[in-house]
């Protein structure tokens, strides 16, 4: 029986090792791919203000990413929620619930040089909220064409 497989993009991430990764994991499963990009707003005052990247900018990649897929022959849809400021992972576990994901992929979103901290905020959070697989794919290396490292962190529930 087919699945979903959520993959979380985010427009100030790298995402192609996560979307490779992603295509690998459901090219012979048949799983279909959610590609989600959550819109992150602070409320304060000036009114309600979205914080995550410029106007568009997340529609344009979950666009992207779903055209990517769908010409590898891959069952793909994208998808935009909005969630308040800090509150970007829960909002990703739902919608892993709400599509019965079988695992939540994302890119790894740290700038960090520091050795023990591999991966984002967003990251972390969702590997310690998740109650389902959650596959944190690391950059690739610094070479722009280079594959990603087959090594990945992951969580399982």
């Amino acid at each position: 029986m087919n699945k979903a497989i959520v993959l979380a993009v985010d427009a100030k991430s790298h995402i192609s090792a996560a979307a490779h990764m992603t295509r690998e994991l459901c090219r012979d499963s048949g799983d279909k791919v959610i590609v989600l990009h959550v819109h992150e707003f602070a409320v304060g005052r000036w009114g309600r203000l979205q914080v995550d990247c410029g106007e568009g900018e997340g529609e344009a990649l979950v666009r992207d990413v779903v055209t990517d897929l769908k010409s590898a022959g891959i069952s793909a849809e994208g998808e935009i929620r909005e969630a308040r400021f800090g509150h970007i992972a829960g909002n990703i576990l739902e919608a892993a619930d709400e599509h019965d994901a079988r695992i939540v992929v994302i890119g790894s979103g740290s700038r960090a040089d520091l050795p023990h901290v591999p991966f984002g905020s967003v990251a972390h959070r969702l590997l310690h909220q998740a109650r389902r697989p959650v596959l944190v794919v690391p950059r690739p290396p610094a070479a722009k064409d280079a594959e990603p490292q087959p090594e990945a962190v992951a969580a399982a529930p």
